[in-house]
């Protein structure tokens, strides 16, 4: 991975290799509704602990362990995950926020794992050490250099807390936090927009993937529209959307995207995943800090809320 540092004199390479470890930055705690920086790993772990209910774990290639936590009820079961790509740090905090408001419930029944790729999340701190305001995509990718989501069955690594986390629960809805780039990386014309990736030339706002097995096209439209409906009352959030869509069509094009309430998704039937309906969330949250980190922590958050509700009212019936 490329690690760039600063440095008097000439530029220069040096290409080495390092021996995996599993060592994780330290530092303060923060509260969670209003941390304004990604959370340290052992906070993360700290948080998870509180929810109480079963420990589940599996491995990253360091031998980094992947925590989650099964909290077992009567309502339809939800699973929530983040950090899949470790550099996408708002869906981390608004994962465990949402989790501490879940358990109030008497009912509750979820699991979460809100950081699936350890080793991504300390590459991330890091680089972030040296240079705070990059979006840092070499930490996106575990320590195989790959997507966990690709994963084979023969060798799952990080993949098998999800795996685990559907043995538990039999759930229908799947709820994974990401995020991407907020506003640099990407310009239009520079060269630098990777094979495959045309569609994050420039932030759109707050979005939403759905993919969800053909038989399930139905509840999936509903998801969609409860929770884009609960977004909305998020203080400045369809504002910000509408900001950042019309600069993408200014300077890009059509979004490709079906706005719904105010809020793009894309909307796929795709047989191929085990849980019947997964909601992918995309906040540009990649270099983003203080107040808007906030922001950004608690759309998650709120996203996580409204589907679980959703889950009950139209998918579980």
């Amino acid at each position: 991975m490329p690690e760039i540092t600063y440095h008097a004199g000439a530029p220069s390479v040096r290409v080495s290799t390092r021996k995996l470890n599993t060592e994780d930055s330290t530092g303060p705690h923060q509260p969670l509704s209003t941390a304004q920086a990604p959370l340290f790993a052992a906070q993360v772990f700290q948080e998870l602990n509180t929810l109480g209910g079963e420990h589940y774990q599996a491995h990253a290639r360091s031998g980094r362990i992947v925590h989650g936590r099964y909290i077992k009820g009567s309502d339809a079961p939800i699973m929530i995950s983040g950090a899949q790509h470790a550099n996408e740090t708002s869906g981390v905090v608004g994962a465990l926020r949402a989790a501490q408001q879940l358990i109030t419930r008497k009912n509750a029944h979820f699991t979460i794992s809100p950081l699936e790729n350890p080793d991504g999340y300390e590459l991330h701190r890091r680089l972030c050490a040296v240079n705070p305001k990059h979006m840092h995509h070499a930490a996106r990718y575990t320590a195989m250099g790959d997507d966990l989501e690709y994963r084979s069955a023969e060798n799952p690594g990080e993949k098998a807390i999800r795996t685990k986390a559907l043995a538990l629960t039999g759930a229908k809805l799947h709820v994974n936090l990401h995020g991407y780039p907020s506003h640099e990386w990407t310009r239009p014309l520079s060269g630098y927009i990777p094979r495959g990736f045309g569609m994050w030339t420039l932030p759109k706002g707050f979005f939403l993937v759905v993919r969800h097995q053909i038989a399930w096209t139905q509840q999936a439209e509903k998801l969609v529209d409860h929770v884009t409906r609960h977004l909305t009352a998020i203080d400045g959030l369809v504002q910000q959307n509408n900001a950042q869509i019309a600069l993408f069509e200014k300077h890009a094009g059509e979004t490709g995207f079906r706005i719904i309430n105010g809020f793009p998704c894309l909307i796929t039937a795709d047989n191929n995943y085990s849980v019947p309906i997964t909601l992918i969330t995309e906040y540009p949250d990649e270099t983003i800090y203080g107040e808007n980190f906030i922001h950004g922590h608690t759309a998650q958050m709120e996203t996580v809320l409204a589907a679980y509700e959703a889950l009950q009212k139209y998918i579980e019936q």
